[in-house]
């Protein structure tokens, strides 16, 4: 229970010199960007990126001082795209974050009558694979860049439900439809925090 305070105040102590800037996967409320605040505290400078590619783009150029990237998920095994992405590249892995992953079907309207897409990440969708085929058997299943960018999707479009966090349905105006519909009761992700070490 001391260690979030311990954080948070290293963090304050941090940002006095200058806020670190942080590359992590937008837009607000993603996985990876609750990832970040866990391991930096919250007195930091998130840069929400499109993609994972992006953040690597970040981390590298120093537009960002540091990355955080998913990497593997106790359900659906290794995130491809960014041991792709580390394998040929200059940054290191200087640190990581294990995530309970708890996916919830977010809506503008607290209900599930007419839906017609569920948008999220793939790595979402695979997660809750069996729960969608078992209650949503006819929508079409979107995947987009990521869960808080289906949360954002869904607060425009009455038709379509998101996978994701309980931060990002507060952040984007949603309903909370139905709770932790991933696969797994104990599905967790692991983050990898990404610098250059010329840069530190």
């Amino acid at each position: 229970s001391i260690s979030p305070i311990w954080r948070e105040v290293m963090s304050a102590c941090r940002a006095l010199e200058a806020p670190q800037r942080v590359a992590v996967l937008g837009p607000a409320g993603t996985f990876c960007e609750q990832a970040a605040l866990e391991f930096f505290g919250s007195s930091v400078e998130l840069i929400h990126c499109l993609n994972f590619d992006e953040v690597f783009r970040a981390a590298a150029a120093g537009t960002a001082d540091f990355g955080v990237v998913g990497v593997e998920n106790s359900t659906e095994g290794v995130v491809t795209r960014s041991l792709d992405l580390l394998l040929p590249s200059t940054l290191s892995i200087i640190g990581e974050v294990s995530l309970r992953v708890h996916h919830h079907l977010l809506r503008r309207q607290d209900d599930l009558q007419g839906v017609r897409a569920i948008c999220a990440h793939p790595q979402a969708l695979a997660q809750c694979q069996a729960w969608i085929t078992q209650h949503l058997p006819t929508v079409e299943r979107r995947a987009v860049a990521s869960n808080a960018e289906g949360a954002r999707l869904a607060s425009e479009d009455a038709s379509v439900v998101a996978l994701a966090s309980e931060r990002a349905a507060s952040l984007w105006g949603l309903h909370v439809v139905r709770r932790a519909v991933q696969d797994d009761a104990s599905n967790r992700t692991r983050f990898a925090v990404i610098a250059d070490p010329s840069h530190h």
